[in-house]
Protein backbone atom coordinates (compact mmCIF):
# COMPACT_ATOMS: atom_id res chain seq x y z
CA UNK A 1 0.00 0.00 0.00
CA UNK A 2 2.84 2.46 0.66
CA UNK A 3 4.44 1.69 -2.73
CA UNK A 4 0.70 3.01 -3.79
CA UNK A 5 0.48 5.95 -2.36
CA UNK A 6 4.46 7.03 -2.74
CA UNK A 7 3.47 6.40 -6.54
CA UNK A 8 0.46 7.74 -6.24
CA UNK A 9 1.74 11.01 -4.51
CA UNK A 10 4.92 11.09 -7.09
CA UNK A 11 2.38 11.89 -10.36
CA UNK A 12 0.26 14.89 -7.82
CA UNK A 13 3.86 16.19 -7.45
CA UNK A 14 4.80 15.82 -11.20
CA UNK A 15 1.96 17.13 -12.43
CA UNK A 16 1.84 20.40 -10.28
CA UNK A 17 5.52 20.98 -10.60
CA UNK A 18 4.74 20.94 -14.55
CA UNK A 19 2.33 23.41 -14.53
CA UNK A 20 3.96 25.36 -11.78
CA UNK A 21 7.40 25.23 -14.31
CA UNK A 22 5.32 26.22 -17.51
CA UNK A 23 3.86 29.48 -15.37
CA UNK A 24 7.76 30.39 -14.04
CA UNK A 25 9.17 30.08 -17.78
CA UNK A 26 6.49 32.23 -18.92
CA UNK A 27 6.74 34.99 -16.32
CA UNK A 28 10.03 34.88 -16.32
CA UNK A 29 10.42 34.78 -20.90
CA UNK A 30 8.00 37.78 -20.91
CA UNK A 31 9.04 39.42 -17.62
CA UNK A 32 5.59 39.79 -16.11
CA UNK A 33 5.57 41.49 -13.24
CA UNK A 34 4.02 39.43 -10.67
CA UNK A 35 2.76 42.47 -8.36
CA UNK A 36 0.83 43.73 -11.03
CA UNK A 37 -2.11 41.13 -11.32
CA UNK A 38 -4.05 43.41 -13.83
CA UNK A 39 -0.75 42.83 -16.25
CA UNK A 40 -2.07 40.93 -19.27
CA UNK A 41 0.46 39.82 -22.50
CA UNK A 42 -0.66 38.22 -25.57
CA UNK A 43 0.99 36.51 -28.47
CA UNK A 44 -0.21 35.35 -31.65
CA UNK A 45 0.63 31.51 -31.87
CA UNK A 46 -1.49 30.67 -35.06
CA UNK A 47 -4.92 31.11 -36.68
CA UNK A 48 -6.49 29.30 -33.65
CA UNK A 49 -3.87 29.29 -30.48
CA UNK A 50 -2.68 32.95 -28.65
CA UNK A 51 -0.43 32.57 -26.13
CA UNK A 52 -2.42 35.26 -23.79
CA UNK A 53 -0.58 35.47 -20.22
CA UNK A 54 -3.73 36.37 -17.86
CA UNK A 55 -4.25 36.72 -14.07
CA UNK A 56 -7.31 34.85 -13.10
CA UNK A 57 -8.40 36.23 -9.77
CA UNK A 58 -11.57 34.62 -9.97
CA UNK A 59 -12.48 31.12 -9.99
CA UNK A 60 -13.65 28.45 -12.46
CA UNK A 61 -13.88 30.09 -16.34
CA UNK A 62 -12.77 33.37 -14.29
CA UNK A 63 -16.39 33.75 -12.54
CA UNK A 64 -16.53 36.04 -9.36
CA UNK A 65 -13.21 38.09 -9.92
CA UNK A 66 -12.61 39.58 -6.75
CA UNK A 67 -10.13 41.71 -4.95
CA UNK A 68 -11.05 40.57 -1.38
CA UNK A 69 -8.37 38.18 0.36
CA UNK A 70 -11.21 37.11 2.40
CA UNK A 71 -12.49 35.23 -0.33
CA UNK A 72 -9.74 33.90 -1.84
CA UNK A 73 -8.19 32.52 1.67
CA UNK A 74 -12.18 31.29 2.09
CA UNK A 75 -11.20 29.29 -1.83
CA UNK A 76 -7.89 27.90 -0.58
CA UNK A 77 -9.15 26.10 2.49
CA UNK A 78 -12.01 24.62 0.28
CA UNK A 79 -9.72 23.88 -2.60
CA UNK A 80 -7.26 21.94 0.17
CA UNK A 81 -10.20 20.08 2.50
CA UNK A 82 -11.26 19.28 -1.78
CA UNK A 83 -7.66 17.76 -2.42
CA UNK A 84 -7.44 16.13 0.76
CA UNK A 85 -10.88 14.33 0.06
CA UNK A 86 -9.86 13.35 -3.37
CA UNK A 87 -7.06 12.08 -2.03
CA UNK A 88 -8.23 9.87 0.42
CA UNK A 89 -10.76 8.63 -1.85
CA UNK A 90 -8.94 7.44 -4.52
CA UNK A 91 -6.80 5.62 -2.20
CA UNK A 92 -9.98 3.79 -1.30
CA UNK A 93 -10.83 2.95 -4.84
CA UNK A 94 -7.34 1.16 -4.69
CA UNK A 95 -7.21 0.90 -8.82
CA UNK A 96 -4.39 2.02 -10.72
CA UNK A 97 -6.37 3.71 -13.67
CA UNK A 98 -8.22 5.73 -11.52
CA UNK A 99 -4.76 6.63 -9.38
CA UNK A 100 -3.72 8.48 -12.73
CA UNK A 101 -7.10 10.30 -13.31
CA UNK A 102 -6.97 11.39 -9.53
CA UNK A 103 -3.45 12.30 -9.98
CA UNK A 104 -4.24 14.25 -12.85
CA UNK A 105 -7.28 16.15 -10.98
CA UNK A 106 -5.23 16.40 -7.68
CA UNK A 107 -2.37 17.50 -9.50
CA UNK A 108 -3.95 20.37 -11.26
CA UNK A 109 -5.88 21.42 -8.20
CA UNK A 110 -2.45 21.87 -6.73
CA UNK A 111 -0.76 23.83 -9.10
CA UNK A 112 -3.50 26.00 -9.22
CA UNK A 113 -3.37 26.29 -5.36
CA UNK A 114 0.23 27.42 -5.39
CA UNK A 115 -0.60 29.86 -7.70
CA UNK A 116 -3.00 31.13 -5.19
CA UNK A 117 -1.55 31.42 -2.27
CA UNK A 118 1.82 32.95 -4.23
CA UNK A 119 0.22 35.61 -6.28
CA UNK A 120 -3.22 35.76 -5.39
CA UNK A 121 -4.58 34.68 -8.49
CA UNK A 122 -3.86 31.75 -10.86
CA UNK A 123 -1.70 32.39 -14.52
CA UNK A 124 -3.83 31.93 -17.48
CA UNK A 125 -2.46 31.43 -20.60
CA UNK A 126 -3.93 29.18 -23.44
CA UNK A 127 -6.43 30.80 -25.63
CA UNK A 128 -8.27 29.01 -28.16
CA UNK A 129 -10.02 30.81 -30.67
CA UNK A 130 -11.45 30.44 -33.95
CA UNK A 131 -12.47 34.25 -35.96
CA UNK A 132 -13.65 36.52 -33.18
CA UNK A 133 -15.12 33.36 -30.65
CA UNK A 134 -12.81 32.77 -27.66
CA UNK A 135 -12.56 30.26 -25.67
CA UNK A 136 -11.86 31.05 -21.42
CA UNK A 137 -8.51 31.49 -21.04
CA UNK A 138 -6.94 28.61 -19.38
CA UNK A 139 -3.22 26.70 -18.39
CA UNK A 140 -1.69 23.48 -18.20
CA UNK A 141 -3.26 22.66 -14.65
CA UNK A 142 -6.87 23.29 -16.71
CA UNK A 143 -5.90 20.92 -18.97
CA UNK A 144 -4.84 18.05 -16.54
CA UNK A 145 -8.24 18.65 -14.08
CA UNK A 146 -10.19 17.86 -17.07
CA UNK A 147 -8.56 15.09 -18.60
CA UNK A 148 -8.58 13.79 -15.25
CA UNK A 149 -12.57 14.05 -15.24
CA UNK A 150 -13.11 12.93 -18.34
CA UNK A 151 -10.61 9.63 -17.89
CA UNK A 152 -12.80 9.44 -14.83
CA UNK A 153 -16.35 9.69 -16.33
CA UNK A 154 -14.75 6.86 -19.14
CA UNK A 155 -13.78 4.57 -16.15
CA UNK A 156 -17.23 4.91 -14.40
CA UNK A 157 -19.17 3.97 -17.65
CA UNK A 158 -17.07 1.02 -18.89
CA UNK A 159 -17.10 -0.41 -15.38
CA UNK A 160 -21.11 -0.02 -14.89
CA UNK A 161 -21.26 -1.76 -18.46
CA UNK A 162 -19.07 -4.54 -17.38
CA UNK A 163 -20.90 -4.94 -14.04
CA UNK A 164 -24.54 -4.69 -16.29
CA UNK A 165 -22.58 -7.75 -18.38
CA UNK A 166 -21.41 -9.60 -15.32
CA UNK A 167 -24.06 -9.19 -13.05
Amino acid sequence: MFKIIRNFSFLIILFASIDQAIKLYLIKTYNIDTSHLNAQFMEKINDYINLYLIWNKGFAFGLFQNDLQSINNFYMIIMLVLIIFLFIYAIRINKKLYYFAFSLIIGGAFGNLIDRFLHKAVLDFIDIHYMNYHWYVFNFADITITLGCLLIIILELFSNKNKKENG
